[in-house]
């Protein structure tokens, strides 16, 4: 019986990632009528190799991940300094690398890398107490380095995915409430100074003072008129949300001459437009679809075999949700731009492959019984 609900939750979880594909292809295709790009066709290359990365990974033993969590965590976070030494500058951010002729963003690899390494470093290493603020030393040894890195590119939505996925890893293990205040102290007291100290971009100040108070700037005002000027985005975003309403207008059905002059349609703010052609109902639609790779993920964590295979996929589960939950938030205006991509819907390779990656250790953790050491 429980081999059978098994499978079930499997072939569920499967089924919704297939799901989300088309619909991320479907939906590119959409942006490309109206941007006059041609993104899907990249993206479908994409997607095919990101099914046979996951086949891949579904095969190979848990073990090989296991030994080699530490030698990929090292090799990503050199790749990242190769990026800040040699990379790829696009609108004032140094996030790629180009190996081979191709793009490749090695901070979309690294979460899949720290979820890897943390997941070895909790196993080996964790008894049966909560993390004390002592304890959490290792942890944050793994983690500060490829956030900072990332956060340096700049690129704030990665480099946050990244602290939160870490974040979520150690939760599940347990954290003593008095080192959970302590630290969320700290936060709240390293902000504000970040801030007045300058510590945070220019462009990312401006994107949480529209957040904050849009509504209150003075266009008349040249600082608060020329932080105006980068609010359209976010308008565009709203307007084509809104105008979907129930039911959406229909595939191609979208406001051509508005959605056109949205930045990052095929990226950041894909969303605004299947909003605009689906509405309410397919907004719905797909975050149920969302939710049942979620509740798979969590399903694999709680009947992994052992205490590695648990943690990778609770990652797993956690970058899949803190994605989502940003990018929607973002581009709903709940949120300040942080610039994130959706999961499966948005284009890039590295991500489409990073998120296969994850989608192979789930099942290959699923049907795993091997027991580490």
């Amino acid at each position: 019986m429980a081999i059978v609900r098994g499978i079930r939750v499997n072939f569920i979880g499967v089924v919704a990632v297939i799901a989300l594909t088309a619909v991320g292809l479907v939906n590119l295709a959409s942006v490309d009528y109206y941007s006059g790009d041609s993104f899907h066709r990249a993206q479908l290359v994409w997607m095919l190799l990101g099914y046979v990365v996951a086949i891949i990974v579904f095969f190979v033993d848990i073990r090989v991940f296991y030994n080699l969590a530490y030698v990929g965590y090292g090799v990503l976070l050199a790749l990242l300094i190769a990026t800040r030494l040699f990379g790829l500058e696009v609108n004032n951010s140094t996030r790629w690398l180009v190996i081979g002729g191709m793009q490749l963003q090695p901070s979309e690899f690294m979460k899949m890398g720290l979820i890897l390494a943390l997941a070895r470093l909790v196993h080996q290493t964790k008894g049966n107490e909560p993390y004390t603020l002592k304890t959490l030393a290792k942890p944050f040894a793994l983690t500060a380095p490829p956030a900072a890195l990332v956060l340096i590119q700049p690129d704030l939505g990665t480099s946050l995915i990244i602290l939160f996925v870490a974040v979520s890893v150690l939760l599940v293990e347990g954290v003593r409430l008095r080192t959970v205040l302590f630290i969320g102290g700290v936060t709240l007291l390293v902000v504000p100074i970040s801030w007045e100290y300058d510590l945070i971009h220019r462009y990312q100040k401006d994107r949480v003072t529209l957040w904050l108070n849009a509504e209150n700037l003075d266009p008349s005002n040249p600082e608060e008129k020329r932080i105006l000027d980068k609010n359209l985005q976010s308008e565009q975003a709203l307007w084509a949300i809104g105008s979907g309403r129930m039911l959406g207008k229909g595939l191609r059905g979208g406001g051509k001459s508005r959605l056109r002059y949205l930045p990052e349609m095929h990226n950041d703010f894909v969303i605004a437009t299947f909003a605009e052609e689906h509405g309410f109902a397919g907004c719905f639609a797909l975050s149920a679809l969302y939710f049942a790779v979620l509740i798979w993920a969590l399903r694999v964590a709680k009947d992994a075999k052992e205490r590695f295979g648990s943690l990778v996929a609770a990652g797993v589960a956690a970058m899949i949700f803190w994605q989502y939950f940003v990018n929607i938030g973002m581009v709903t205006g709940l949120l300040p731009v942080v610039g994130l991509t959706l999961p499966l819907l948005s284009y890039g390779g590295s991500s489409i492959l990073t998120t296969f990656v994850g989608i192979g250790l789930l099942l290959n953790i699923s049907v795993s019984k091997v027991k580490l050491a």
